[in-house]
């Protein structure tokens, strides 16, 4: 599943470089046998202060911004990621953090969140919170009124967000895999044919 988010990340052209943040817990060995194999760069640190290891993966690759990308998102689209990362340039100095995961018209798992380094080692210098720890975004949610928050609509003209296509349970799994074996969705979609997928009877 991640071979299959990573392969389609690659081809972001907004994008300078693709990281893949893991842990160093012993559990993780084999998937970083299997980055290095395929050359995808990557860091490990904090199992559970995800905030802690975000933060060092940007500092020891000089990361300017971050576009985070959880990987039970496998289904995130190329084309959205290069669209917000054009919008938050474009913007950013009225953004602090951007996302198309709250108050959007995305289905839920095209989670997309950006933010600068600046930010995230502030949230890592001084959240204490456990859940702000291992959340990376609740600093910044918690914070709306000092942080510029901004949340990102497609022009779909239609609300999707009650959609769920993020991978947590067999189940998931299980749907996600008909919107290609039954429903004719191609391994490069785009999001308009993710839509139509979604919305066929």
């Amino acid at each position: 599943m991640l071979g299959y988010l990573l392969e389609r990340l690659s081809n972001c052209r907004q994008a300078d470089k693709i990281l893949v943040a893991t842990t160093t817990n012993p559990g993780d060995d084999i998937l970083v046998e299997w980055l290095e194999e395929r050359k995808y760069p990557y860091y490990r640190g904090s199992e559970n202060d995800c905030l802690d290891r975000f933060y060092r993966a940007g500092k020891q690759f000089d990361i300017d911004a971050t576009v985070r990308i959880t990987s039970d998102c496998p289904l995130v689209i190329p084309a959205v990621v290069d669209e917000m990362i054009t919008y938050y340039v474009n913007n950013r100095t009225q953004i602090d953090y951007l996302s198309n995961r709250q108050y959007t018209n995305f289905p839920e798992g095209l989670d997309v969140e950006i933010f600068s380094q600046e930010l995230v080692k502030e949230a890592a210098d001084n959240a204490f919170l456990q859940e702000e720890r291992e959340h990376i975004n609740y600093y910044f949610l918690k914070r709306d009124s000092r942080y510029r928050i901004r949340y990102y609509n497609h022009n779909l003209g239609y609300d999707y967000s009650c959609f769920k296509l993020s991978i947590d349970t067999q189940s998931d799994l299980d749907n996600c895999k008909t919107f290609f074996e039954k429903k004719q969705l191609p391994l490069d979609f785009s999001l308009h044919e993710l839509i139509k997928v979604l919305t066929l009877r």
